[in-house]
């Protein structure tokens, strides 16, 4: 029987509870990942927009970007649309002045060096979460796309 997912419990099933698994085992590909998971939690805000593939990445990325900013402000010092977004969907690397780091490493999350500012997964992944959280709290209004089925799973 076909399983129809609404977006929030999309946002808990996978952003949350399925990238995290991702976290804690393959680090590097997280980063993408939550790259990409702004994107989509900008998507949800949009509730001018209602049709998921009609609304501008760029527009999108911002909005998830604004729930970042509101976990922790220097998210909003950084590019991670060009630097992180960008270049993990075009070269599957992040550009030159984003570090991808773990805690495992000792670095400091949104420590600047060298001109160039290290994220450190477990934290960043820790702030999209809370990004995520404040989503789901939306009441969204009933008509809007976020009270729509999202995607349909086969058991």
């Amino acid at each position: 029987m076909e399983r129809k997912i609404l977006p929030k419990e999309f946002i808990q099933e996978v952003l949350i509870d399925e990238f995290k698994d991702i976290v804690d085992r393959h680090t590097y590909i997280a980063f993408s990942l939550v790259a990409i998971g702004i994107e989509f939690l900008g998507k949800c805000m949009l509730i001018e927009c209602q049709d998921w593939h009609d609304i501008s990445p760029d527009k999108a990325f911002n909005r998830g970007l604004d729930l970042l900013i509101k976990v922790d402000e220097r998210y909003g010092t950084l590019n991670l649309k060009d630097e992180l977004r960008n270049g993990f969907a075009h070269t599957l690397a992040p550009k030159s002045n984003i570090v991808l780091s773990e805690l495992k490493d000792g670095t400091t999350h949104l420590l600047e060096a060298g001109g160039k500012t290290i994220l450190v997964i477990e934290i960043f992944y820790g702030d999209f979460v809370k990004a995520c959280i404040r989503v789901i709290a939306v009441e969204f209004p009933e008509t809007d796309k976020m009270n729509k089925s999202f995607i349909r799973v086969e058991p």
